[in-house]
């Protein structure tokens, strides 16, 4: 047991596909707030006082990005492609809502790591990513 607690192999290999999954469900909580009239004009209220271009547009297009980019995170579907759209609006989240400030940007900074770790790590076993494209596990 302490082989495994104290280097740097994982424990689970699939662990990726789980973080991958929940962070997918959690996104698409928050995309889907683009059906939700009285929480969208608060926002689009603030991105208008804060003096954010075509206000109405971009949060219905970063919403967008948020639930179609959770369905396919949560499929586990191009998951290298897609984080970068969502990576880049939560890099915008943290600019007007933080004020650049990453280590203060809560969980747009949170969601923002958990993109970056997909990027790098991939989308795990359990995914659609792993079964149309991994050419390495069909030749065993």
């Amino acid at each position: 047991m302490n082989s495994k607690i104290f280097t740097s192999t994982p424990i689970w290999e699939n662990g990726i596909s789980l973080i991958r999954i929940c962070t997918g469900i959690m996104i698409i909580m928050f995309g889907k707030e683009i059906f939700e009239e009285a929480t969208m004009n608060d926002y689009i209220k603030f991105l208008t006082d804060v003096g954010f271009p075509a206000p109405r547009f971009m949060l219905t297009l970063a919403k967008l990005t948020e639930l179609i980019g959770g369905v396919f995170l949560l499929a586990g579907l191009f998951t290298r492609i897609v984080v970068f759209p969502l990576m880049v609006t939560m890099l915008t989240i943290i600019w007007y809502m933080s004020e650049g400030n990453f280590f203060n940007g809560g969980t747009a900074s949170t969601f923002f790591l958990l993109f970056l770790t997909l990027l790098f790590l991939g989308s795990g076993t359990f995914s659609l990513d792993y079964v149309l494209f991994d050419k390495e596990h069909k030749k065993k």
